[in-house]
């Protein structure tokens, strides 16, 4: 069973099934079933359809918001349409925790139409109910592009209502991996909106992960516990590895098996935030195949936070892999050892070199001198002495070098610069230095020696290296991304123990995320700036502490909705905070030199205040 979310999902469930029999496999309207009982037919889906993909809008245009494109796409559209779009955007708020009930409902209803209240989704309907909960945060993109996800649905559903009602039957009944195939072979394709679909659908066969990525993340790590055989499908593997994790672990409940959950996510954890259509490599993979990554970026935008996280990961699903199932949840404590034996950290410095790095001349304590091993050729000893204690049970290691740019990392290899490249891991060289037996020391970079390193663009570009070492790493930018924005607040609103809502506040919160998207655009364009000075997400991570100082003594108004603005849209008290404090020190100093600092601090700063909606 993977039927699983932080909340109580019952009432999206028991919608889903109506769903399902009534509209799918039916005709009926989800929300008014007895009034319109063709709501859902093949000609109904026909003219939405029509009127959405016949009408498509791009940038500014329509208005520029998936709202004011939507209502020019209805219009003139019959009350039988109007509730058919309605409720398909009902199904895609379903697993949402990204969008606030109020906003949910406010944009169903608006959809329905003023000219018809009594069909509005009131408090005593079951509809209210679900959009009350939520199953996942699907994340930015999919909130974003709203017309891509509410698309995709209305199509899939137009592919359905083309079929038979025994093939619908025989789809939609039993079928999960039939089910897939035909989500799959949709022309206008979202594979957010199809996992969710398959997982509200199928909820007992399909995960609440809505991301490819992540689903490939998870396959990567628990691979080994998939027993679905080779032609089995993306899906199909997960629920085996489920299958798997309830069988080895049968006094785990459902929460503790879910992929998100603390036990399992680092595991498997997702290094970004990139959407599934970009095409991008997570570093993950690209990192086991290379061997060696590089996060690069603006400062503030998680580099060393991702690496750690990253080479946490490469531990634990190696633990898992070697150790097995019962041995890694058995003893977590040495699972937890095991990380911090397993990941060292250098940070990098202008003095750091060969000799610290490689091999050095040291003296000796009666004058002498004699080659001393420096931090890489000790830690590939170490891991020599580990596979001969623990055979295969033995871990890799992860090298985390901090801010690679601060130093010369050629000069610092030396040697060992080409036995970087993985067709060359495990292959002896000699270093230019003498053990105490005069012999030449010998060295050897380990196949299961990762290295990750960091750098801020804004110290020294990726161009500044030199091509050979740029070759021997993936390269993955690391910019300012308001996924993390959303992630870092939310803990923080945890940590600070914010006395304000997160959903009360949330609203407010996505306006601003808008607005520091809107700041880092300028900054990005500005001739004294530029893209490597665009202020990362940990730049605007003090902002929970500002409303909760606001806010730890005031009774009233916590539910009003206004916490960074007012009723007239002027900036309150933690948002006027956040820039003196926090943002407009930071871009003072980037501006040092510029004959236009005053002007262009001001307009950067009324980017950052103004509300999005004034």
């Amino acid at each position: 069973m993977a039927i699983f979310s932080e909340i109580d999902r019952r009432h999206i469930d028991n919608l889903c099934v109506r769903w399902r029999e009534g509209s799918l496999l039916g005709d009926a309207s989800l929300l008014h079933p007895d009034e319109f009982a063709s709501c859902w037919s093949e000609r109904e889906l026909s003219e939405l359809n029509r009127k959405f993909w016949g009408n498509l809008f791009e940038g500014d245009a329509g208005g520029g918001s998936f709202e004011s494109k939507w209502e020019l796409q209805l219009k003139d559209a019959t009350i039988e349409v109007r509730l058919l779009a309605a409720e398909c955007l009902l199904v895609y708020y379903l697993i949402t925790a990204g969008v606030g009930p109020a906003r949910k409902l406010a944009m169903i209803n608006k959809t329905i139409g003023a000219d018809h209240p009594e069909l509005h989704v009131t408090a005593d309907s079951a509809a209210y109910e679900a959009l009350h909960s939520w199953i996942a945060n699907p994340g930015l993109y999919f909130n974003t592009r709203q017309d891509r996800h509410v698309g995709y649905l209305m199509d899939l559903a137009l592919r359905l209502k083309r079929l038979s009602r025994e093939e619908r039957v025989a789809l939609l009944h039993e079928n999960p991996w039939g089910f897939v195939q035909f989500a799959e072979a949709v022309e206008r394709q979202s594979d957010s909106m199809r996992h969710i679909v398959c997982h509200l659908l199928y909820p007992e066969y399909f995960e609440r992960i809505t991301s490819s990525n992540h689903k490939n993340l998870v396959l990567k790590a628990f691979g080994d516990l998939d027993s679905s055989g080779a032609e089995a499908s993306q899906d199909e593997r997960l629920y085996s590895i489920r299958q798997t994790l309830h069988q080895r672990l049968p006094e785990w409940d459902e929460q503790r098996r879910d992929y998100y959950h603390d036990d399992l996510e680092p595991i498997w954890r997702p290094m970004t935030t990139t959407r599934d259509d970009s095409g991008s490599m997570d570093p993950a993979f690209g990192l086991e195949f290379k061997k060696q990554i590089v996060f690069y970026g603006p400062p503030g935008t998680g580099k060393t936070y991702r690496a750690g996280l990253l080479a946490e990961s490469v531990i634990r699903s190696a633990a898992l892999q070697r150790w097995g199932v019962g041995d890694y949840f058995d003893d977590v404590a040495a699972v937890d050892r095991a990380v911090a034996d397993h990941v060292t950290r250098l940070q990098m410095h202008p003095s750091y070199g060969y000799a610290e790095f490689m091999v050095g001349l040291r003296l000796d304590a009666d004058g002498g001198t004699s080659y001393r091993l420096g931090a890489l050729p000790r830690l590939v000893e170490r891991m020599r002495a580990e596979r001969r204690e623990a055979g295969g049970r033995a871990l890799p290691h992860v090298l985390i070098l901090d801010e690679i740019n601060r130093t010369d990392l050629s000069a610092m290899f030396g040697e060992a610069f080409s036995a970087m490249e993985r067709d060359k891991r495990d292959v002896e060289l000699e270093l230019f230095a003498e053990g105490d037996d005069g012999e030449p020391l010998r060295f050897a970079i380990p196949s299961e020696l990762y290295i990750i390193g960091t750098m801020n663009e804004i110290d020294q570009s990726v161009e500044a290296f030199d091509f050979a070492l740029r070759r021997r790493f993936f390269w993955f930018a690391t910019p300012y991304d308001e996924e993390d924005l959303d992630a870092i607040w939310r803990a923080q609103w945890a940590e600070q123990s914010v006395t304000v809502d997160w959903n009360d506040a949330n609203p407010q919160l996505q306006e601003l995320a808008g607005c520091i998207t809107r700041l880092n655009a300028r900054i990005t364009e500005l001739p004294d700036l530029g893209p490597e000075y665009a202020l990362g997400a940990s730049v605007f991570g003090d902002l929970p502490y500002f409303v909760g100082h606001e806010w730890r003594s005031k009774r009233q108004g916590r539910r009003s909705g206004k916490y960074l603005w007012d009723g007239n849209s002027k900036p309150l008290a933690p948002l006027r905070s956040l820039w003196a404090l926090s943002i407009q020190p930071v871009l003072a100093q980037y501006l040092a030199g510029s004959d236009r600092r005053a002007e262009q601090l001001t307009e950067l700063e009324k980017l950052l205040m103004t509300r999005p909606t004034s």
